[in-house]
């Protein structure tokens, strides 16, 4: 049977989340919340799209709730894995990005998720 666009994209999805939250979960030592997890990988998508983050936008991409995005991102700050600035475009808007925690080797840790995903994107369906 062959494969549409939609079930190989779901499964770059999966195994994008599965080797992200393991990456997480080592360099976070496993204390993060799975909606903690989710918002991170969710950044970290983000930041390879070259593409910034904010509260709403990180709801609408994860569909958490807001005020559970937002309690994620503040135990995230406060742990040192995120950091916030005003946004220029719109000063009642933060943008979120890595903190002092967050080292760029973590997304290199993500490894062949990431690869395949850009790949992907770039060529369409593999094979």
């Amino acid at each position: 049977m062959k494969q549409t666009m939609d079930d190989v994209m779901s499964q770059a999805v999966v195994e994008f989340a599965r080797n992200g939250l393991r990456v997480l979960s080592e360099k976070y030592g496993g204390d993060c919340t799975l909606n903690e997890a989710r918002v991170m990988v969710q950044i970290i998508y983000c930041h390879l799209d070259g593409r910034t983050c904010s509260v709403t936008g990180l709801h609408k991409a994860t569909g958490i709730p807001i005020p559970t995005v937002s309690r994620c991102v503040a135990n995230l700050q406060r742990e040192g894995w995120l950091s916030d600035s005003p946004d220029p475009d719109d000063g009642r808007k933060r943008k979120i990005g890595f903190g002092p925690r967050s080292e760029e080797k973590t997304l290199d840790d993500i490894g062949e998720a990431v690869q395949w995903v850009k790949e992907f994107r770039k060529n369409g369906l593999p094979g």
